[in-house]
């Protein structure tokens, strides 16, 4: 991964086979990350798919930069959501997954193996971390958000950074703290720089 979350990301990039979490209480900005880090590999050409996101909020996930030819959308797959991520993963090299509820360790643990099989990446949104059974490879958790651009009952929203914690199954096993602009007051998503 080239793009702007690249330096958010243990060695740059999603590894290929594995699993990420991301995970923040709701109106964190979990679901405005996942979809940032499904953006950057849509744009550079990869196939990927949108599993369990009810509501999808279109424009939302284009202002963040998804290509919308490059993304398969299954908004509601009922009981069936981790057939559905598996079988996606024949088709396409990252799913990014909302599970209804937690998951059951059989079926993280089928998900995984089909992900190493077709090396594949799953991305799961979730608000609690514990609710993967399954230590990922990566988790990205969201601590803290903020907007910019309300003044005292006038103006619009213009920007979002949150606070994430990084840590990575691999490297030193420390948890990196880092921000990001979900967008930037410039309108783009980037790992801002370090508050001076």
């Amino acid at each position: 991964m080239s793009g702007s979350l690249a330096t958010l990301l243990p060695g740059g990039a999603l590894r290929r086979g594995t699993t990420t979490v991301v995970a923040g209480e709701r109106g964190a900005g979990v679901t405005s990350l996942g979809i940032s880090l499904l953006a950057e590999a849509s744009a550079r050409g990869h196939w990927c798919a949108a599993v369990g996101l009810d509501d999808p909020g279109v424009l939302s996930m284009v202002e963040l930069g998804l290509d919308l030819r490059r993304v398969v959308f299954v908004p509601n797959p009922r009981g069936g959501w981790a057939d559905a991520a598996g079988e996606l993963l024949d088709g396409v090299e990252i799913v990014l997954l909302r599970p209804p509820a937690r998951v059951p360790h059989a079926a993280a643990r089928r998900l995984l193996a089909r992900a190493k099989e077709r090396r594949g990446i799953v991305i799961v949104l979730t608000d609690r971390a514990e609710r993967w059974p399954i230590v990922p490879e990566l988790s990205l958790r969201l601590t803290a958000s903020s907007w910019q651009g309300v003044g005292f009952g006038d103006g619009r929203l213009t920007a979002r950074r949150v606070e994430v914690l990084v840590e990575s199954r691999h490297g030193d096993d420390r948890a990196v703290r880092s921000s990001v602009w979900l967008p930037s007051p410039a309108g783009v998503v980037a790992v801002a720089p370090p508050a001076s």
